[in-house]
């Protein structure tokens, strides 16, 4: 037994995969700039909106290691985007 079952990880995948498409989309169509690492960041952020339908869909239908899954990737998502503003 792993640390994280099948369930898990499939919401830890959907949980970056989802923010990840929604960035490179919004890059694509709004023209990203490379010097614009703020707005990146503000993009970014906004980006991880969808995991929160995600993770209460999947509490509503009592499917606890999934939602556990998307909330651990939301995490590393806000201190993803957390350090594209400090850093950046």
């Amino acid at each position: 037994m792993g640390l994280l079952t099948k369930k898990m990880r499939v919401g830890v995948l959907l949980g970056f995969g989802l923010p990840i498409f929604f960035l490179g989309a919004s890059l694509v169509y709004f023209d990203f700039e490379p010097t614009e690492i703020n707005t990146l960041a503000g993009i970014a952020s906004l980006c991880a909106l969808p995991n929160l339908v995600l993770f209460f869909c999947a509490l509503r239908k009592n499917n606890d290691p999934f939602a556990y899954g998307v909330l651990v990737s939301s995490i590393l998502w806000a201190l993803f985007t957390f350090g594209l503003k400090l850093f950046g």
